[in-house]
């Protein structure tokens, strides 16, 4: 049963959120079935970093403000639970496999009905509850399509989630000995959400994925560099050919005036950051104290939140935490790239998805440069996930390298 569950919560990735919730809930009742059945909680190799994480907000909501109202928003922070349900019910590197292949189909599947919804303006998400369509009919002043949002609430959300199938698709074209057709099957994949992505909008995500594609090559190196620059070419290409809504989407990246209200928005949680800079106003707390701060900025065109995790998390919970949330990625990026370098190359295409889980994670970092992706659900369950995925491949090759090694201390003792 906790196999068809986690298949169903791999596809769910892609879908809408309260789907994933839904998966995640249930899955969670599977943890805790086996715990009380095992009388044991799990473990994980990340649960230090986790928990100075977890012990940095919370010493920011003990000096903040308004300790009851940062408390109540913890119960954010029950979507962690897709790093421990991961790593606890995840079995053997096949079934790991197929898991990370079935997230990557339901993508390519749901880039479909992008590309089809940005020509369409159908939004079933909406239509089939009886509402009316919530997708944005104009580029900048011109008819001529739809932001594609996929399932979610906006176009820069579905990118966001979009970046880490993307980036499994990308590293899983890179492992050696791929059968041509089934290479060509993931090539006409890539191509389905790399139009997605560029019909989304989201110019933060297309820098991230530029710069996954040039680390994947860097790290590969041989055909697979040489690959990474057709493939950047080709963006190009389509970025070209895509219309000309996407094209002045992209110049306008360097039109210093048309990005005035995004700097608004930073300058108005710098201030933030000044007025509380060692433990932040209290997780959870944003919204009650950031109003002051914005009335300096009338420029700033949002103000849900800081439009850059780092900044946010400065802003909510101070510079420890900070220090804490920039520790916790440093180790989990570290254990990817160390799980990678582990894994033999016979482990394939295990070994390229590992590279390209870690490397989704740098992604969602780079992301969080322009967005606040680590407050965004339907982004934020697929990268505790990840990790999840990332955690359970460390621990299991470790496990093949000491089995190895005591294989080999055997061959040496027989005479």
């Amino acid at each position: 049963m906790q196999r068809i569950l986690l298949a169903f919560f791999f596809v769910s990735f892609s879908l809408p959120v309260a789907l994933q919730q839904s998966l995640l809930g249930l899955l969670l009742a599977t943890v805790a079935f086996r715990c009380w059945q095992e009388k044991r909680l799990p473990t994980t190799l990340l649960d230090r970093p986790l928990l100075v994480l977890l012990g940095a907000f919370l010493l920011s909501t003990l000096f903040c403000p308004d300790v009851s109202g940062s408390l109540i928003g913890y119960r954010k922070l029950w979507l962690i639970g897709a790093f421990f349900v991961t790593t606890t019910l995840l079995e053997e590197p096949p079934a790991v496999e197929q898991l990370l292949k079935l997230f990557v189909v339901s993508a390519a599947v749901v880039a479909v009905y992008g590309i089809v919804q940005h020509f369409t303006g159908v939004d079933f998400s909406k239509q089939l509850v009886g509402k009316e369509p919530a997708l944005d009919p104009f580029w900048f002043g011109r008819q001529e399509g739809f932001r594609t949002k996929g399932f979610h609430p906006s176009g820069i959300s579905y990118a966001h989630n979009l970046l880490f199938s993307l980036t499994l698709i990308s590293a899983w074209l890179s492992a050696p000995g791929l059968p041509w057709r089934r290479w060509m099957l993931l090539v006409g994949a890539w191509g389905l959400m790399i139009f997605a992505l560029l019909f989304s909008l989201t110019r933060g995500v297309w820098i991230a994925y530029v710069c996954i594609l040039f680390l994947l090559g860097l790290i590969k190196g041989g055909k697979v560099l040489t690959g990474v620059i057709g493939g950047v070419a080709l963006l190009g290409f389509f970025l070209l050919s895509a219309g000309p809504g996407v094209q002045e989407r992209a110049w306008k990246a360097l039109d210093i005036g048309e990005n005035l209200g995004r700097s608004q928005i930073w300058l108005a949680n710098i201030d933030m950051v000044k007025e509380r800079p060692l433990l932040g106003w209290g997780y959870g707390n944003y919204r009650k104290f950031r109003e002051p701060f914005y009335q300096r900025y009338p420029q700033a065109n949002h103000t849900a939140h800081a439009h850059n995790s780092f900044l946010q998390v400065w802003v909510d919970s101070g510079l420890f935490g900070l220090l804490a949330f920039l520790s916790f990625f440093w180790i989990l990026v570290q254990m990817g790239w160390k799980t990678y370098r582990l894994l033999p190359p016979e482990e394939e295409p295990l070994r390229s998805l590992a590279l390209g889980a870690m490397l989704s994670i740098i992604g969602f970092l780079i992301g969080g440069l322009t967005q606040h992706n680590f407050g965004d659900a339907e982004v934020v369950i697929v990268m505790w996930a990840m990790a999840g995925v990332m955690v359970w491949m460390r621990e299991w090759a470790e496990k093949q390298v000491k089995a190895a090694r005591i294989e080999m201390k055997t061959e040496q003792t027989i005479p």
